[in-house]
C-alpha cells in the first residue's frame, strides 16, 4: 500500500514511509512513529489566563486516530516530549484516548523519554505507555533528540525535539515556513539521521540551517515533496531538489 501524499524512504525491510501529517509510517515493524505532541500545553497556557483555544489536543489526538485507523499498526512510537507541561486534566484524556485505542487493536504505546517528560514512570505506565530512553531493534535507533548517544554500527537514527522546517523563498521578498523531516548523516559511519517534525497542533518551528548535506522533505496539507538538498547560498528551493 502507497499511502497517499506519502514518500519512501529508504528501502528492503527498512523502507519507511514518510506521512503529510507528520508521522512515520513502517510497514515491516507494523510501528507508527510520531514525535513532539506537547499535548496539556494548551491547557497550561490557559491556567495562566492566556486565551488559547482547548481544542488543540482534540486536534491532535483526532489526528492521530485517523492514522492508526488507517494502518492498523501493532506499535506507536513517541519520539519524546509527549506532554509539555506538568500534569492536568489534558494527561487524563490522553490516558482515556490510548485505553480506547488499545481496546481497538493497538498492542503497544512506546514513549521515549523526552526533555519535556519529566514525570516518573510509574506515571505513563499506568496510562498503558511503555518508557524507555532509547529504542532499538536490528540497528534503528530512536531517540528524542538528533545529538543523543547512538550505539556504534546505527544504521538509522530517527530522532524529533527541534520541531524542523526550512524557509521557501519565493520572486522579491515572499517567503513561506514550511515544516519538514530532515535527513543528515549520523556521522563518520555514514548512517542515516532522520529528524521528524513536531505532530502536535499548538507547536511552534525551528528553522533549519541549509548546510551542505542536509536533504529536507517539505510537507503540505497533503503530501510530502523531497528530497531537496540545502544549498548554503540558495537555502532551500526547488532549484536544490535532486
Amino acid at each position: 500500500m502507497n499511502p497517499r501524499g506519502a514518500v519512501s524512504w529508504l528501502t528492503g525491510e527498512h523502507q519507511m514511509w514518510l506521512l503529510p501529517q507528520k508521522a512515520i509510517w513502517w510497514p515491516a515493524q507494523s510501528l507508527l512513529m510520531v514525535s513532539d505532541l506537547h499535548l496539556a500545553k494548551a491547557e497550561h497556557f490557559r491556567s495562566k489566563g492566556l486565551a488559547v483555544p482547548s481544542t488543540v489536543d482534540f486536534q491532535t489526538l483526532g489526528v492521530l486516530t485517523s492514522l492508526l485507523n488507517q494502518f492498523r499498526p501493532a506499535q506507536l512510537a513517541i519520539l519524546g516530549d509527549l506532554f509539555h507541561s506538568a500534569p492536568n486534566r489534558a494527561w487524563n484524556e490522553f490516558s482515556a484516548w490510548l485505553s480506547d485505542e488499545f481496546d481497538t487493536g493497538l498492542q503497544e504505546a512506546i514513549l521515549v523519554r523526552g526533555n519535556h517528560d519529566r514525570a516518573h514512570d510509574e506515571i505513563y505506565e499506568a496510562m498503558g505507555l511503555v518508557v524507555v530512553e532509547r529504542w532499538e531493534d536490528g540497528g534503528v535507533v530512536l531517540t528524542h533528540e538528533p545529538n543523543d548517544d547512538i550505539p556504534k554500527g546505527t544504521i538509522i537514527h530517527l530522532c524529533g525535539h527541534i520541531h524542523p522546517a526550512v524557509r521557501l523563498r519565493g520572486t522579491g521578498r515572499q517567503s513561506l515556513v514550511v515544516p519538514c523531516f530532515v535527513q543528515t548523516s549520523t556521522g563518520c559511519e555514514a548512517g542515516h539521521r532522520l529528524i521528524l517534525p513536531a505532530f502536535g497542533a499548538f507547536t511552534g518551528t525551528h528553522l533549519i540551517e541549509p548546510k551542505r548535506g542536509v536533504e529536507a522533505y517539505l510537507i503540505s496539507e497533503s503530501s510530502v515533496m523531497g528530497p531537496i538538498k540545502a544549498n548554503p547560498k540558495f537555502g532551500f528551493s526547488r532549484r536544490g531538489r535532486r
